[in-house]
């Protein structure tokens, strides 16, 4: 009976810190110095959509997207082809799996296959799409990423076995501050608007990354876990002005920035055939462009209210009722993005237009592709890194003998 009762708190305490040593010891990382950011600056301005005309037919994507999983972290309860059903019917044209920690095919074959997964079940939340993965999936992550260096650790390491990686939700990642979003680098894109509620459209760490001089395009997308919920269902979107559905299309698309994306209402609350039609027929971008250092956007039913957006989130010009907007840039502008907002909750956002020195001067191009996006050092701070590793090893070590003394009943 003794025995037995010391059980009762020896065998949880053991256990406890057994889960203890396994969430430090996974938080190795190298610490950097790293550069700081500074604004877009240039003789030119960077366009986008240079590809787009009046005869662009959009292509609509969701890239966020969670079925039934058969290895790991199982977060819906849907196969891919009963998922990609629900987006059929709401007017999608491209859908790819993203499951966490696992490739996903897809069940129209391999002509519109994108191999791409979710990388991360840490308590942080701290997420990245990688695609095109080159060696399968990377199973390490940091279990607690609190700092910045454990975050970029594991980013560099996704980037460079993977045709690019995409940052996941920035504004709802815990432990991702500010500071921390101006020092990020090598992810290609970003997820701006990832809010659940019609309200919820804020893209601030998106502007803290372009305020930063980080150029990375902002593709949405519904992050879905339940398509049978029309509230977390055809929510987010991105339009991509691609030639095809082929994934080495779709990846040039994305890493220029060619496409806006949609941050829609849940029409209907639950009425299928409502929410169905409204996501058929959505206000679209009509144009976009840059005429000579005037960007413009216009949208094909007045908008309540069209914005540009420039350096740290400013709103530097608003127009109501319209459906046009242009802006010349100034001197002192370094990116112009253009949001339209309408009474029903509906919001299109395009990529960001930036000042830079041109292709010649691009310092990061990717498949051929030039774009303002560039790298940003941060070496290895040698002696933080020996310090750093070392106390996680010795409080990983200590948590684990104490977890061996609370199994086997011994004194230290």
């Amino acid at each position: 009976m003794k025995k037995a009762l010391s059980l009762i708190w020896r065998v949880p305490a053991g256990a406890l810190l057994t889960v203890l040593g396994i969430i430090v010891v996974t938080n190795v990382s190298p610490i950097y110095d790293f550069e700081e950011g500074k604004a877009f600056e240039g003789n030119e301005i960077y366009n986008p959509y240079t590809d787009v005309d009046s005869a662009t037919v959009w292509t609509r994507a969701n890239f966020h997207t969670h079925t039934h999983a058969t290895k790991w972290i199982n977060e819906c309860e849907l196969y891919p082809d009963s998922v990609r059903a629900y987006y059929d019917r709401l007017g999608y044209d491209l859908v790819s799996f993203s499951n966490h920690m696992e490739l996903t095919a897809d069940p129209r074959g391999t002509d519109g296959q994108i191999w791409v997964y979710e990388h991360g079940y840490n308590f942080a939340k701290h997420h990245n799409l990688v695609f095109g993965p080159h060696k399968g999936v990377n199973y390490f992550d940091a279990l607690l990423p609190v700092m910045v260096s454990q975050k970029q650790f594991k980013m560099d390491m996704l980037r460079r076995n993977a045709d690019f990686i995409f940052f996941n939700h920035p504004d709802r990642t815990n432990f991702t501050d500010d500071r921390d979003m101006a020092r990020l680098t090598g992810y290609r894109l970003v997820e701006a608007d990832c809010g659940f509620e019609d309200w919820d459209t804020y893209c601030h760490k998106w502007d803290v990354a372009l305020s930063t001089g980080h150029y990375v395009p902002s593709a949405i997308s519904d992050d879905l876990h339940k398509p049978r919920e029309t509230r977390r269902i055809g929510r987010r979107c991105s339009f991509l002005n691609t030639e095809s559905e082929r994934y080495e299309d779709v990846r040039e698309c994305l890493l220029k920035g060619d496409f806006y994306t949609a941050h829609i209402p849940d029409f209907g609350y639950g009425n299928w055939d409502v929410k169905i039609e409204a996501s058929h027929n959505l206000p679209a971008v009509v144009g976009i462009g840059l005429l000579g250092e005037t960007p413009y956007m216009k949208v094909s039913r007045n908008a309540a209210e069209l914005q540009a957006i420039g350096q740290d989130g400013e709103v530097v010009k608003s127009l109501r009722d319209t459906c046009a907007i242009d802006y010349s840039f100034t001197a002192s502008d370094s990116y112009i993005r253009f949001v339209a907002r309408y009474d029903d909750g509906i919001v299109l956002f395009s990529n960001p237009f930036a000042r830079w020195n041109g292709p010649v001067a691009s310092s990061a191009p990717a498949f051929g592709i030039q774009t303002p996006y560039r790298e940003f050092a941060h070496p290895v701070n040698c002696l933080l890194t020996i310090l750093y590793n070392l106390a996680v090893l010795l409080v990983s070590g200590f948590l684990f003998c104490g977890a061996i003394v609370c199994f086997r009943g011994r004194r230290w």
